[in-house]
């Protein structure tokens, strides 16, 4: 480690974190968490710390501090799913010195009549941002006496996402408001990350990387490799179909003004905004040629997405997805007509016939054979862009390497595929933890939050074009040891560009965060609140030395 030495050791004889509400021996010291706890107390803060350093420390710092310094002040902590909202409930509850009727978990399987009543007898609420807004706008919660408000994952804050409603209401009802804002990445373009600070009153920004002098001595090396494979030849017939299809509906939207760049540079990027635009301008304009406009879009969309899925993940991929765009061809008028071009039916009698699997595949058992060879207690997660090539790779790693592959996925029901409920995941993620499962194929749900275990390889089946995503899969190594991270590209236009745009987008952030620091304006606050600290009786409550289970309600 960057110093197992340099790291808790340095620190002379602080061991754990200190605090007449902080259980003796929860929480290990780290200075970089107590100096960004310490500032977040003083102003509206956003911090942005990669997985792994301890962002929930942080907000647990900073809301005994508030908890012991106002005896009847509140804090609230959202997070965006349920599962994570329990977790942190948990954690806190591990952590902190509460009494059960001090805390409350809302979730929306809570009674809104009961969450009514929660609110007005709990001092620690972890809820969802949705139940809040909920809550706001039902008259069941006032946020004008809550100390704090901590926004978990706040770079969802942009737009009509539930964050952005609460804060609004916050900063406008409570005289003296503390927000925190966590977050691995806030995204690297400058308006999405002023976006966020505006919408939750941010006056500060702290940021720490693994290469910080703070924060390396408690960071293990995570080496990051990449691996590209060439696209068998077999599949060149198939992806010269999809792109004369697709740019035949390119080239008709560029040559009747829709497009204002050529079919050779547009990416999906470029068809997203146009999509917006369309559906802007069909709020305010009928006619024939903007109907036909959408569908050439829809159709250029769905062969994009099409000819991704056939060089990142391969042809059983594409099948189950032109499966999927069959079954719903009576519905879908643009779907019907893809299915009369002639070309689809060569495509299909291609895709019919013997072709070879994505030879990423090969290349993802070697590396995760070679890593439980050579350590067979090794936890390994990979990291998959759609739910059929989890299922996938399950099914061929089990048959192939002899142990225990289990896929993680979300609780919403997608094409026929039901997904896994909360009771499932957490079961999942035991059965890894325990080392019962020693491979585990995530989706994006494994990103975000969620209490899995550090693992010794990650593997991402895919590159992801969000440096967020990155961010986050990247984190989930390193942690307690070594790691390493394998990133697979297959020699297509896709793969290569989501690389590279998310290697680009990481580097921008960093300087992106520290520029918008020094513009960032302090907000009108009416008052402090005086302090009026807890009493020792109230410390010494044997009650709060005894573990409880942390219930929503």
């Amino acid at each position: 480690m960057a110093g197992e030495e340099g790291g808790e050791m340095q620190e002379g004889l602080r061991e754990f974190f200190e605090h007449p509400l902080l259980r003796p021996g929860a929480l290990r010291y780290r200075r970089y968490q107590e100096e960004i706890a310490g500032e977040a107390a003083k102003r509206n803060t956003l911090v942005v710390l990669p997985t792994g350093l301890g962002k929930t420390v942080i907000f647990t710092l900073l809301a005994v501090r508030l908890l012991h310094l106002h005896r009847t002040g509140r804090v609230l902590v959202m997070a965006p799913t349920r599962p994570l909202v329990i977790q942190h409930a948990r954690s806190f509850v591990s952590s902190v010195r509460l009494l059960p009727e001090e805390l409350r978990v809302l979730t929306g399987r809570v009674d809104p009549e009961e969450r009514g009543r929660a609110w007005r007898e709990g001092r620690v609420f972890f809820a969802t941002p949705e139940v809040v807004r909920n809550d706001l706008e039902g008259g069941r919660l006032s946020l004008g006496d809550f100390l704090l408000l901590v926004f978990d994952e706040c770079h969802r804050a942009v737009k009509d996402y539930a964050y952005t409603l609460v804060a609004q209401r916050y900063l406008a009802e409570c005289p003296h408001p503390l927000v925190l804002g966590l977050t691995a990445s806030p995204g690297s373009s400058p308006e999405r990350m002023e976006a966020i600070c505006r919408a939750l009153g941010i006056e500060h920004v702290e940021y720490r990387t693994e290469l910080d002098a703070d924060v390396n001595p408690y960071v293990y090396p995570v080496e990051v490799s990449w691996c590209r494979v060439p696209l068998p030849p077999e599949y060149s017939p198939l992806s010269s179909l999809l792109r004369e299809m697709r740019e035949e509906r390119i080239r008709w939207l560029w040559e009747h003004g829709y497009l204002r760049v050529p079919p050779s540079r547009v990416t999906r990027r470029i068809l997203l905004g146009l999509g917006e635009e369309l559906r802007r301008r069909m709020g305010r304009e009928r006619g024939g040629a903007l109907f036909t406009a959408l569908r050439h879009y829809s159709l250029s969309l769905t062969l994009s997405h099409a000819l991704e899925l056939l060089e990142s993940q391969g042809p059983s991929v594409l099948r189950s997805f032109l499966s999927r765009v069959e079954g719903k061809s009576g519905e879908r008028r643009t779907y019907a007509l893809l299915l009369r071009d002639p070309r689809y039916l060569r495509l299909k009698a291609l895709l019919d016939s013997p072709l070879p699997e994505h030879p990423k595949r090969g290349r993802l058992l070697e590396e995760v054979r070679a890593q439980l060879e050579a350590s067979p207690t090794s936890r390994v997660l990979v990291f998959a862009q759609y739910r059929d090539t989890a299922s996938e790779l399950v099914d061929y790693l089990s048959r192939s390497l002899g142990v225990r592959v289990e896929r993680f996925v979300g609780q919403s029901s997608r094409g026929g595929d039901a997904g896994l409920r909360q009771r499932e995941q957490l079961e999942v993620l035991d059965r890894f933890r325990r080392g019962e499962t020693r491979v585990l194929v995530g989706t994006s749900i494994a990103e975000e939050g969620l209490d899995i275990p550090s693992v010794d390889l990650v593997i991402f089946y895919e590159p992801v074009p969000s440096e967020i995503r990155y961010i986050q899969r990247r984190g989930r190594t390193g942690r307690f040891s070594f790691g390493r991270v394998v990133i697979l590209l297959s020699e297509s236009s896709f793969d290569l560009a989501s690389h590279f745009s998310s290697r680009r987008k990481v580097k921008r952030m960093l300087a992106l965060a520290r520029e918008l620091d020094r513009r960032l304006q302090p907000i009108l606050r009416l008052s402090v609140p005086s302090p009026d600290p807890m009493g020792e009786e109230e410390l010494s409550d044997p009650r709060r030395d005894q573990p409880f289970e942390v219930r929503e309600g």
